[in-house]
């Protein structure tokens, strides 16, 4: 996590909390201070979790091809997010991700994360 290159406000990314080859757990805590709506935020957060896990660099988020946010979250609220490796096909890697508050599903989404390709 230390290597993201994102800082506040734009850092989603709160808290790692668990961490293997295929996935990732971490904590997005929303604020009235973040930087970009909190929906926008939230997805921010599952691909700076994705990219410290494919990433000892710096990677690009490069698309977004599925998003559903089912519940905004507001600030004070605190997301649990699980992100897993799809698939990887050279630079480019697939995640999925789904977000949750208080165990309940708040918003779900599929993101290409690419490294540059002179890393």
């Amino acid at each position: 996590m230390r290597e993201l290159p994102h800082q506040i406000p734009f850092r989603a990314a709160s808290k790692l909390i668990r961490r293997d080859a295929a996935s990732i757990e971490g904590e997005f805590l929303c604020t009235a201070n973040d930087a970009m709506p909190l929906e926008v935020m939230l997805v921010e957060a599952m691909a700076q979790f994705g990219g410290a896990l494919v990433f000892e660099g710096q990677g690009y988020l490069s698309a977004i091809d599925a998003c559903e946010v089912l519940r905004v979250p507001v600030a004070g609220d605190t997301v649990r997010l699980v992100v897993t490796l799809d698939a990887s096909l050279g630079v480019l890697h697939r995640f999925s991700g789904v977000g949750r508050i208080d165990g309940v599903e708040v918003a779900r989404a599929r993101f290409y994360l690419s490294a540059n390709a002179e890393a």
